[in-house]
C-alpha cells in the first residue's frame, strides 16, 4: 500500500471519529419528538411499552395519541402512568393534534392492528390514525409500526389460536404489510422497536466521499455498504477517487458495481 493512500485513509478516519464525536454531542442535547399512536391491538403491547421506555430514555419526548378502541382496550391511564406521558388526543375530548404531528421527528405505532393495516393499506383515512399517518407519509415523516399483532403467522397469534386462517386470507393480509413498506412505513418487531426507531433518529448523515467537486477522495468499504442500504447498486466516482481494496471486496460481495465517470 502507497503512502498517499495511507495518508488519506489515516486522514479520512480521523475526520470521521472527529465528526462522530460532534453528532454524539448534539444527540446528547437535542430532545426529539414522537408522536405515539396507540390502536385497540393487545398482542406485542407489552413489548412495545418496555421499548417506548428506552426510546424515551434516549431524550425523545413523547405527544400520545388513542384511537377509540384503544382508549377502551389498552387504557389512557395506564399508558400516562406507564411513561409518564400525557395522552393528548382521544376520542371523549378530541383534538386533532397537527402541531403535534407537524413537530414530530418520527410518528410510531406500538401496536399495528390487522384492522389499521388493512386501512392504511388501502388509504382509508376515515378514522384518527390513519389520517394521521397518511398524512405523515405525505409530510415526509418516517413511520414506525410494530407488527406483531398484524402479522397472520406471529407466534402470539398461533399461541392464541388466531392462525388458523385460508391460504387466501393469509396472503392478503401479508400483501397488505407488503404495501405498507412500499408506502415507507418501516415495519419490526415490537421487542426491535427502540434499535429500529434510535437507529432512524441518530443515524448520522452519510458523507458524499465520491464528490466530484473535491479533488481527492476515499471509497471505503463503509460507503459501499451505505450506498447499497440506499438501494445504489451502480456508483459512480470521480477520476480522482482512491479505492480502498476492502471497498472493492465488499462491493463484489453485495453484487454492486464501482464506475469512474
Amino acid at each position: 500500500m502507497n503512502n498517499e493512500l495511507v495518508e488519506h485513509i489515516t486522514a479520512e478516519v480521523v475526520r470521521q471519529l472527529a465528526r462522530l464525536k460532534l453528532m454524539n454531542q448534539a444527540h446528547s442535547h437535542r430532545l426529539y419528538k414522537a408522536l405515539i399512536m396507540f390502536t385497540g391491538g393487545t398482542i406485542g403491547l407489552e413489548a412495545s411499552l418496555e421499548q417506548l421506555k428506552s426510546i424515551q430514555a434516549s431524550n425523545v419526548n413523547f405527544a400520545v395519541v388513542f384511537s377509540e378502541a384503544a382508549e377502551r382496550i389498552v387504557g389512557v391511564t395506564r399508558v400516562e402512568e406507564m411513561l409518564g406521558a400525557k395522552v393528548l388526543t382521544k376520542p371523549a375530548c378530541f383534538s386533532y393534534p397537527g402541531q403535534e404531528l407537524q413537530a414530530a421527528d418520527i410518528v410510531l405505532i406500538p401496536v399495528l392492528t390487522q384492522n389499521t393495516a388493512a386501512k392504511l393499506a388501502y388509504t382509508l383515512a376515515d378514522s384518527l390514525v390513519p389520517s394521521l399517518v397518511l398524512q405523515a407519509l405525505m409530510l415526509g415523516k418516517p413511520v414506525v409500526a410494530a407488527v406483531n399483532a398484524a402479522d397472520p403467522n406471529d407466534d402470539e397469534r398461533r399461541q392464541k389460536g388466531l392462525c388458523k386462517q385460508s391460504p387466501a386470507l393469509e396472503a392478503a393480509l401479508t400483501e397488505n404489510l407488503e404495501k405498507l413498506q412500499l408506502y415507507g412505513i418501516k415495519l419490526t418487531r415490537a421487542e426491535n422497536l427502540a434499535p429500529v426507531v434510535q437507529g432512524i433518529l441518530f443515524k448520522e448523515p452519510t458523507p458524499n466521499l465520491w464528490d466530484k467537486s473535491q479533488k481527492k477522495k476515499v471509497l471505503d468499504a463503509e460507503a459501499v455498504r451505505n450506498a447499497v442500504l440506499a438501494g445504489e447498486k451502480e456508483i459512480i466516482i470521480g477520476e480522482s477517487v482512491i479505492i480502498t481494496p476492502l471497498a472493492l471486496d465488499v462491493a463484489r460481495e453485495l453484487k454492486a458495481e464501482i464506475k469512474r465517470g
